[in-house]
């Protein structure tokens, strides 16, 4: 059995202050080897906590990290020490997670003729490359767990998934049925404050977007560049077009 914890950066929305993208990260992990994660993951916040003075239980949420806004525990803190803890974390996830691979999800919403359906498009093909990783690689089968979410439109895309999903083909120009049978139940959602797994993927996403969007002001934080350290643990294989797997349509 297979895992495949998510979570996102920036938001599907339209309003006036919605963001210009919409990222879905999801790291898949074996049962077999969660225990040994769980277990690397509480050294790293022991890690951090003598290091940058940050409690183990204080949740890791990645935007507070650069721009303290809800988790006061943060304001403590230096503002390079807590960019720090991010840069640690990049070069952490690939040992932490060595038989682990990363799937990354990038829209951009003027990209998109119609923007209104980009969480459902967004997860869909987060969908599709994890079952696919289950039928090709793994050869076994998985669960989504996510934090807080749409979770009924979720639930209804992946229960339609299981049944009927046409795929374009490259050998005809009539789609193909290819159901994501590989992965079983409904969407699970867990509080990210109670996980490490999906503290982890909300870096993840995080890290990506800084690569996608880089931001003047932390140009010299180099945070950028943070994201290419997850290389080892990417799952390529996600996308023909891009040389990190990052699927972008």
């Amino acid at each position: 059995m297979y895992f495949l914890y998510v979570d996102e950066s920036g938001d599907p929305g339209k309003h006036p202050f919605a963001s210009n993208y919409y990222i879905l990260s999801g790291i898949v992990i074996n049962q077999e080897n969660w225990l040994t994660t769980l277990s690397r993951l509480k050294a790293f916040r022991k890690s951090l906590k003598e290091k940058y003075g940050l409690n183990q239980r204080t949740e890791i949420h990645a935007a507070e990290l650069i721009r303290v806004n809800k988790l006061k525990e943060y304001c403590q803190i230096r503002k390079t020490d807590r960019i720090n803890i991010l840069k640690d974390y990049s070069l952490q996830i690939p040992v932490i997670f060595d038989t682990s691979k990363i799937i990354n999800i990038c829209l951009k919403k003027s990209d998109f003729q119609d923007t209104s359906d980009i969480l459902l498009t967004a997860w869909k093909r987060l969908i599709q490359r994890f079952d696919n990783y289950l039928k090709k690689e793994a050869k076994d089968k998985g669960l989504i767990i996510s934090d807080d979410t749409d979770s009924l439109k979720i639930m209804e895309l992946m229960r339609k998934m299981r049944v009927y999903n046409p795929i374009s083909s490259h050998y005809s120009s009539n789609p193909y049925n290819s159901p994501t049978d590989n992965i079983l139940e409904d969407l699970f959602q867990r509080s990210s404050g109670h996980s490490y797994f999906i503290q982890s993927v909300d870096v993840i996403a995080h890290l990506l977007y800084r690569r996608e969007f880089i931001k003047g002001s932390l140009r010299k934080y180099g945070l950028e560049k943070q994201f290419d350290n997850l290389l080892p643990v990417l799952l390529t294989e996600a996308s023909k077009n891009d040389t990190m797997g990052i699927v972008r349509k």
